[in-house]
Order: C-alpha cells, then sequence, then structure tokens
C-alpha cells in the first residue's frame, strides 16, 4: 500500500462531493507466481461490433477497447465502483499545491514501454504538454499552463486556474504516451493514425488482429510481479446481442457485459458456476441535439420526455431492473450528498396535457391526423441507436409508439457502433439514446453531460462528452465554483443549481439506471470483482477499470 497526498482535508469523494480523495490508497491487487501465467486464454466479449479495425489510438474516434488499461495507462486508477478509492498505477503518490494550480506528481521507478525503453517523466511531462499544445488532444479541456520533469520520476504540472475538478481525468483517465514514437507524428497525425502497432506500458502487448477475433499477449516483463494472471486475452467480436449472447450462455465467453434477458433463466440457470455482477453506474438517456433541428427546442425535448411510459420499458424490457431516472439525471443513491432537498423523491412529468402545453407554447399545432406540426411540418425526430444492441432497440420501438400516440414521429435509426460512434463523436444527430456516467464523482459526471467547453464545434469529434453540444452559463459558473473549493458546504448551493437548471433545460432525457450486467464464467476465472470485494468497476467495456481488472482476474483453480 502506497500513501497519496492531496494537500488538502483528507475526506473521501462521497463525503466532500468532489475529487478530494482518501489520504490513503488502496490494496493494489496482485500476486501470482508470475507474469502471463499458466492460465492459458482469457476470452471476452466485446459486444456487437463486427470485424476489429487496428485502431489503438486513444486520442482517434473509435479506439478498440484494449487500449485503454491494457495498452495504454493512466497515473492512478479511481475506482468507479467505490467512490473515493485510489489505486497507484504508473505513478506512486501526488501533491496538489497553490489551491490547485499545481500538482506534483511521484513516478514508479521500474516500468518500461514494451518496446524495452524505460518509462520516465519525460514521457509524462510531453503527454500533458501534448494537450497543453494541440486542443483536438486536449479531450478534458485540461487547463494547462506549463510541465516539467523533474529527475526521471517527478513531474510537476502548473495550470492556469485551480484544476481540483480535473483531478479524475488528468490523473485517472489521461493515457501515457512514449514520447520516443509520438514525438515523430505530426499533430494532424496525433489525432487521426490507427496506430496499429502500440507501444504501451500495460501489461499486454498487440499479437494479433484478424476479423471478430483480437488477440493480445502478457508481457513477460511487466512492472508488476506476478500479473497478468493469463498469458493470452482474447477479444471476440459479434454482429448483435443476440450472437453474443449464445456465446456467454454456451460458456464460449470467459467475461462479458451484454445485455441478456431474463438472465435468471437465460444466463444463470444454464450452469450453477456462471455468476452475475451487477452495479449501475450510469443512467440510460435520449441525448438531443441542443444546437439543430427540433431537440434544439427545450419544449419538444419536455415533450418527448413527457410522452414517454419509463416503467413500461422498464418491466417489458428489463424485468422490472431498471427503475426511472429523476429529472435531474443524479445517479442516486451514488450522489445522495449532493442532492438538492427540494428535489428529494422527484419524478419525471408525464401525461398528454404536458406535452400539449410544451408544444403549444413552442408554437407547435396539432393537425387533423392527431400529429403535431409547425409551419406546416410535422414533428418529426429521428433517433440513432446501434443496430445489435437488442434492448436499446426494444427501448427505441417502445418510444416510437408512445410518441406517436401523443402526436410525435420518432424515426428510429439502428445502424453499426461505428456509424453510431462517428455521428455521436462529431455532433451530427437529432437524437441518441445512450447512456452517461462511469465516474466516482458527481461533478465529473455532470461535467462529462454539460461542460460546455468539453465538446468542439459540430462537425469535429470527441470521444469525452456532452455530445449534444449543450450550453449553459449557469452550469459552467457552478462547475468552476465547485472546483473552487473542496468544502462540501460551499459545493452544494451550486450542484443544486446544476439540478435545477437540468429539470429547467432537459439538456438529457434521462430515462433508467443503465443495466451494467458482468457475466462471468466461474468454470473458468475467478478473482474478478464482486459486490463483497469491488476493487474496481467489473465492466470489461470500461476506460480504464475493464484494463485494471483483465490483469487481476485469475483462471479458476485447475484451468
Amino acid at each position: 500500500m502506497m500513501l497519496m497526498s492531496t494537500g488538502r482535508p483528507r475526506r473521501a469523494i462521497a463525503a466532500a462531493a468532489a475529487l478530494a480523495l482518501s489520504g490513503t490508497l488502496a490494496a493494489c491487487g496482485g500476486g501470482g507466481s508470475g507474469n502471463g501465467g499458466a492460465g492459458g486464454v482469457l476470452t471476452v466479449s466485446a459486444g456487437a461490433g463486427g470485424n476489429f479495425v487496428r485502431n489503438f489510438n486513444p486520442y482517434a474516434p473509435q479506439p478498440l477497447q484494449a487500449t485503454n488499461g491494457m495498452i495504454y495507462e493512466p497515473l492512478f486508477h479511481f475506482n468507479a465502483a467505490r467512490t473515493g478509492e485510489v489505486d497507484p498505477w504508473l505513478a506512486t503518490k501526488y501533491t496538489w499545491a497553490d489551491g490547485g494550480k499545481s500538482i506534483r506528481i511521484q513516478l514508479r521507478t521500474n516500468v518500461t514501454w514494451n518496446d524495452g525503453k524505460p518509462f520516465t517523466a519525460d514521457d509524462v511531462a510531453y503527454t500533458f504538454q501534448m494537450t497543453k499544445d494541440n486542443k483536438a488532444l486536449n479531450m478534458y479541456a485540461l487547463p494547462v499552463a506549463s510541465v516539467k520533469a523533474e529527475g526521471k520520476h517527478t513531474v510537476v504540472i502548473t495550470f492556469t486556474k485551480s484544476a481540483y475538478t480535473k483531478e479524475y481525468f488528468l490523473l485517472g483517465k489521461i493515457k501515457m504516451l512514449p514520447r520516443h514514437i509520438w514525438s515523430k507524428l505530426s499533430a494532424k497525425e496525433k489525432a487521426t493514425t490507427l496506430n496499429p502497432n502500440p507501444v504501451g506500458t500495460g501489461p499486454w502487448k498487440v499479437k494479433s488482429v484478424k476479423g471478430t477475433t483480437l488477440d493480445l499477449v502478457a508481457r513477460k516483463d511487466y512492472y508488476i510481479k506476478g500479473l497478468p494472471h493469463f498469458k493470452i486475452m482474447r477479444y471476440r467480436a459479434f454482429t448483435g446481442n443476440n450472437a453474443a449472447n449464445a456465446a456467454v450462455a454456451s460458456g464460449q465467453i470467459d467475461w462479458a457485459g451484454g445485455f441478456i434477458p431474463d438472465i435468471e433463466k437465460n444466463y444463470l440457470a444454464k450452469n450453477e458456476k456462471f455468476d452475475l455482477v451487477n452495479i449501475p453506474l450510469a443512467t440510460t438517456s435520449f441525448i438531443p441535439n441542443a444546437q439543430r433541428g427540433p431537440t434544439a427546442d427545450v419544449g419538444v425535448r419536455k415533450a418527448i420526455s413527457a410522452a414517454l411510459d419509463r416503467d413500461f420499458m422498464n418491466k417489458s424490457v428489463y424485468d422490472g431492473q431498471a427503475p426511472a431516472a429523476n429529472p435531474m439525471a443524479l445517479l442516486l443513491p451514488n450522489y445522495q450528498s449532493v442532492l438538492d432537498p427540494s428535489l428529494e423523491g422527484a419524478t419525471m412529468e408525464t401525461g398528454q396535457d404536458k406535452v400539449d402545453g410544451y408544444l403549444t407554447d413552442s408554437g407547435y399545432a396539432k393537425g387533423p391526423d392527431g400529429m403535431w406540426r409547425k409551419n406546416g411540418k410535422k414533428l418529426s425526430v429521428s433517433v440513432e441507436l446501434v443496430s445489435g444492441w437488442t434492448d436499446y432497440v426494444s427501448v427505441a420501438q417502445m418510444a416510437k409508439e408512445q410518441l406517436k400516440k401523443a402526436g410525435i414521429d420518432l424515426v428510429v435509426k439502428a445502424e453499426s457502433y461505428s456509424q453510431w460512434s462517428n455521428n455521436r463523436a462529431r455532433g451530427q444527430f437529432q437524437m441518441l439514446l445512450d447512456n452517461a456516467g462511469y465516474t466516482p464523482d458527481p461533478r465529473a459526471y455532470y461535467a462529462q453531460m454539460l461542460d460546455s467547453s468539453i465538446p468542439p464545434e459540430i462537425g469535429q469529434s470527441t470521444n469525452v462528452g456532452n455530445f449534444g453540444r449543450y450550453a449553459n452559463d449557469t452550469i459552467d459558473k457552478a462547475l468552476d465554483k465547485i472546483g473552487e473549493t473542496t468544502d462540501l458546504a460551499q459545493q452544494k448551493p451550486w450542484y443544486y443549481k446544476i439540478q435545477q437548471e437540468f429539470i429547467k433545460d432537459m439538456p438529457l432525457i434521462p430515462l433508467f439506471s443503465a443495466q451494467n450486467e458482468q457475466e462471468f464464467n466461474g468454470n473458468r476465472v475467478t478473482g474478478y470483482p464482486t459486490e463483497n470485494n469491488l476493487y474496481a468497476a467489473p465492466s470489461i467495456w470500461l476506460d480504464p477499470d475493464g484494463g485494471w481488472v483483465a490483469a487481476r482476474i485469475k483462471p479458476a483453480s485447475g484451468k
């Protein structure tokens, strides 16, 4: 166990409601007999994505899952499942100074890149300097002023303003890159190259990418002795949820994260050692385009929301396991500490009278066919989703029928993951069906959804969030104010302001708690996160928790 100093009062995020972490890092995990141990092949599902494209660039659109955490690593592991737990990864400790305008980071001393060259402070300084020099690479809008390497294992970063609230992104999300490789690329290449043969610090190297199979091979020189426990990590991709679920239920997959309808019958009952870990970490929502098209009108957004029967969707699609979200889209009980008391128990507005009121106020009128029109044009909104995500397909079809009854035309566009994610990244859509969250902090949660400094203009790409390009000066100010202090009492009014503005503007249309079903084949694997041992979020696809778990999951006894 290694110690970390924050330079601020010691308190967990759950108590401070900010990225003010506890002063002691969680146990690292690990052990085992040796790197690339005798575990053979760990087979995991990459979900419904079709053939793999050999893209391992963390800054390019649609990098493969293995990019983040398996090959490239951040400085620390922020446990998305347990707010306030932080583990050393490439770094061992950090200290804030000057009211959050400076941070000193101490690195491990025994790390090498997978090409054998040493990992040093120069690599870290170079990575953060890139974000300062190239706006397209500054995915988390880090206010970097300067970066300096002090010797081989210490880095000091200064900021133009307090960066406390960027702590999670700065230390837990940005992946360190090798200076001796990336300095040879132009600014444009850094954002677009597919980087097919990545040089990372992670426990795995790319062995092969063929069709729907991606193989990683364990490094024998990984800096944490005993990790990983499997020699090969094999990703398998499928054309859709049905094909993926069939492979999972037949025992072909060791670790998966797909939605399985009636999971008790269709998975758990198949084998006594099949296991399910379900830790909700996000909210499923319709994400409207806030700048273009009909959903740029808040009245349209609220009318769509009021026409939806979330309870029916939950019971029909998720067997009652996905309760309706609240109108603030606040993850509860995770973020209970920052809930506006006046909104305790708040529920979504529903009903035709609400639909009629919002659309009438927005200048729409009902035609003789019962459909709403404005300037003679029918109110029609398209929603894009991934064709292989069968639960979302069902949700969208139900929404289509519900909106039709309310007089709104919903066009469902089921498309490939690559097309969907490209449109999402560039803001080229009217509405998306997606989910947001997977962060240990409410400020980061709202920032990813609402911070106007994160997304570029429509047509330019972002992998981070606020895909609908929503902008609200009041929310931006509230996010900044939260970052100026670690005192919960001072932060609370600004969290309340964000929640009130969210209800007023409905920048996203919250639906329900996102399912996070992770299936583990106990005949083949052990040592994965469980409700009793949540050392990380158990999601195979989560960046970078999936990489943290992949190195620590072990072969079942005798396998």
